[in-house]
């Protein structure tokens, strides 16, 4: 739980007409010329090969209903965070978030997706990370216009804001703003040599996407009753039970037992080679890959 146009009368009217059109034509040329630079029509910029990428997946995933409104949006990239080879796609309409994607650089020079949501409140929100300041007691509405905040970003469970106000630092989530209990020497030690995921490509066209009514994933607590986690590497009775409605919950503990994530599950999207994206409830729809989300923690009914 825890985004800018004389002698002859007839003879002379013959004169005047061509002495009009020369004096039209010589005031057009004028004109045209004289244009400011801001008034031209400027040469559309190329796309670069990732915004060519980013711009093809929109079209895939905007055919989906919850997706609809990013064929309108304007997509906004930015780097995510030093050394990730990594970028942030935050899609904005009429000045509000609604949805984001995660872009990751592959070795042979093609781009991979990783997560990606909608909702008002997209992954690193600035406005979500300064209400969460203000709101917790970590600072004060006149201290939250000081900070410097830095984004960093491993994976969709170890990333973060990096946020220092004179001496103090404070890591918060990147999704949720909750504060972290990790410092920087410890990210470090957790996450240092770790590489944002790369796992299945998505395919040109979605097979399928199943979305659910929100709950509370703290209804129950089997992970602390010792219940049998869900067998979710079996895909096959992952979407089943989703297909069917039935309440799924994703349990991860990335920084220890310090820190728990208990998310509801509330529905998955196929692509047409076979990769399953987990629908988690996060402040908004949460897309993660269903491998990713394996090699880091459990689902439980």
């Amino acid at each position: 739980m825890i985004f800018l146009k004389s002698r002859n009368g007839s003879r002379r009217r013959s004169s005047l007409r061509f002495a009009a059109t020369v004096a039209l034509s010589a005031l057009l040329w004028s004109s045209a010329i004289a244009l400011p630079a801001s008034a031209e029509v400027a040469a559309a910029e190329p796309q670069s090969k990732l915004e060519r990428q980013v711009e093809s997946w929109v079209a895939t995933l905007s055919k989906q209903k919850p997706f609809q409104d990013w064929q309108a949006a304007d997509p906004q990239i930015a780097a995510l965070g030093p050394g990730t080879h990594s970028w942030l796609v935050l899609f904005t309409k009429e000045g509000r978030d609604i949805g984001y994607m995660v872009v990751h650089a592959v070795t042979d020079g093609s781009f991979q997706l990783g997560e990606y949501g909608i909702g008002p409140y997209s992954l690193y929100s600035l406005q979500q990370l300064k209400r969460s300041l203000v709101y917790s007691g970590l600072l004060s509405e006149d201290e939250v216009g000081l900070i410097a905040a830095a984004k960093q970003y491993v994976h969709p469970f170890a990333a973060a804001w990096e946020v220092r106000v004179g001496e103090h630092a404070y890591w918060l989530d990147a999704k949720t703003a909750e504060q972290l209990p990790v410092d920087k020497p410890q990210w470090k030690s957790l996450f240092g040599a770790a590489s944002p995921f790369l796992g299945q490509a998505a395919s040109p066209a979605v097979d399928r996407l199943k979305l659910n009514e929100l709950f509370d994933a703290y209804e129950r607590l089997p992970w602390l009753t010792k219940e049998a986690p869900f067998p979710a590497e079996d895909a096959q009775k992952l979407q089943k039970r989703l297909d069917s409605g039935k309440p799924l919950r994703y349990v991860t503990e990335p920084f220890g037992d310090a820190m728990l994530y208990a998310a509801p599950v509330i529905g998955y999207q196929r692509w047409s080679n076979g990769r399953i994206d987990i629908a988690l409830d996060m402040e908004g729809t949460r897309f993660i890959p269903l491998d990713a989300l394996l090699e880091g923690g459990l689902f439980y009914r």
